[in-house]
């Protein structure tokens, strides 16, 4: 298990603490009872473990195309990966406030940018 500093990586996500966001958004739905952070095309997606004490709201995208999402962390939780095998190891994040952005990749063939698949 990874312990988190100030910045780090799972797969296509990129986590960063921050002071505060720099933005309004959204707020992020559960889907299935989780906070999905990364979806992944397998179903083996990027969650926060804990629901309670955790706020994500979704916020505009960067000039760049990448997706941004803010989290408040009111207690310790954990981003995890869930699949059983070839995982990405599981982040341990302090209570704090948190920027999670999701990679973009450009396909030249098709010329267009897409979410980075994991």
């Amino acid at each position: 298990m990874k312990k988190f500093q100030k910045v780090a990586a799972q797969g296509e996500i990129t986590i960063i603490r921050i002071e505060s966001a720099n933005g309004v958004g959204k707020p992020l739905t559960l889907e299935h009872g989780k906070l999905i952070i990364g979806h992944s095309e397998t179903g083996h997606h990027h969650v926060l473990e804990r629901t309670q004490g955790a706020t994500v709201t979704v916020l505009e995208k960067a000039p760049d195309g990448m997706k941004i999402l803010h989290a408040i962390l009111a207690e310790p939780n954990k981003l995890v990966h869930e699949r059983g095998h070839d995982t990405h190891e599981t982040i341990d994040l302090p209570a704090g406030e948190y920027e999670f952005r999701i990679a973009r990749e450009f396909d030249h063939y098709a010329e267009l940018a897409r979410q980075s698949a994991d």
